[in-house]
This record gives C-alpha cells, structure tokens and sequence, in this order.
C-alpha cells in the first residue's frame, strides 16, 4: 500500500505536538508555583474599577430622616472607595422640610464619607432652593459631616429680593448662613 501523504501536513503536525508537549511540561514544572505579575501590569492601588452603571442613587440618613439623596446618570465605582458621577441632582432636605437641589455635570463623591466636588460641564453648577433662590457656579464642594457647600469660583445668586455676586462662597446647606470671600456686589429689590 503506498500512500501520498503532503509534507506540509507532517511538519505542522510536527510542530503542534512539539508545541503541545512542551506547554503540558511547563504546565508540571510550574503547577503550584505562584508567579509575581510586574507592577507594570499590575492596577495602580486603590483605582481599580469595580463597577459602571447607569442610573446611581445614593441616600444618608439622619435618625432615620433623609437629609440628603443623590441621583446620577450614571456612575464609575471604584475600588477605593470613589465615585465619578455624570449629570448629578442632589437634594438636601432640611428638618423643617426646606430643600435645595444641587445640579451639575461631573462630580466625584466618596461613598465613606459622602463628601462630593461637583464640576461644570456644559452648563454651570446650580443650587436651586425651595425659597426661589437660584447659585450658579463653576464647581461645588460638598462636606457631609458639616453640611457645608463651598466655591473658590466666581458665583451668582438670585432670589426675588436679592441679587448677590462674588467670588468664593461657603454655605450651610440649610440656607441659615452664607459667606462671601472677595469682590461682593450685591443689589436688593422690593
């Protein structure tokens, strides 16, 4: 019986059980063995990304009374800890029931402690208050702890009696104070 069989075939064949046999002895040399990855294809600590999601919702309570929820389009977690936020609504619920809601575009927020630094996107950060006041602003800081909004930025507040501007602004989210840092023009209206 004479057989043609093509030399191409052979060699192939050749090199796949060559190839086969030498992986299946790294494979036993190395079975148990834990091998180092180089910090060069390592994640950077702590910025590993966790999750994405469309649709965010984040609430803090105080005795059982919310006094701030969070809303966002969507977000990026992150191992430690952050959050990167897009079109964000944060509303701040006083305990006599008085609101503010915070709008912007990008923020960041640390999900330990709520603390958050709201930036502008195509439109500015604004604070929009149920007593008809409305801030606009360049960004926004957040401390949860202490109720507190802060701008080193240039901002414009308007009510129906009041029109103020400056720059630097630090706030108690309850709108019992506010503080003007420099260049304040301000102009009250009947």
């Amino acid at each position: 019986m004479n057989v043609n069989v093509d030399r191409g075939i052979i060699i192939a064949l050749g090199v796949f059980l060559v190839l086969s046999a030498a992986l299946y002895g790294a494979y036993a040399l190395l079975r148990g063995t834990e091998l180092a990855v180089p910090t060069l294809f390592q994640p950077a600590s702590g910025t590993r990304l966790l999750m994405s999601m469309e649709g965010f919702r984040f609430v803090e309570t105080e005795n059982g009374r919310v006094s701030w929820r969070m809303v966002a389009g969507s977000a990026d977690l992150y191992e430690n800890k952050e959050a990167q936020l897009k079109d964000i609504e944060i509303t701040f619920v006083a305990p006599n029931g008085r609101e503010a809601r915070l709008l912007g575009a990008v923020a960041t927020l640390d999900t330990v402690t709520g603390d958050a630094a709201i930036r502008r996107g195509a439109r500015e950060v604004r604070i929009v208050t149920s007593e008809g006041y409305l801030l606009t602003t360049d960004s926004l800081f957040w401390r949860a702890d202490q109720r507190i909004v802060r701008t080193a930025d240039p901002f414009k507040l308007l009510g129906s009696e009041l029109y103020l501007e400056g720059q630097g602004l630090s706030g108690n989210v309850d709108m019992l104070t506010i503080e003007v840092d420099k260049h304040v023009k301000a102009v009250l209206q009947e």
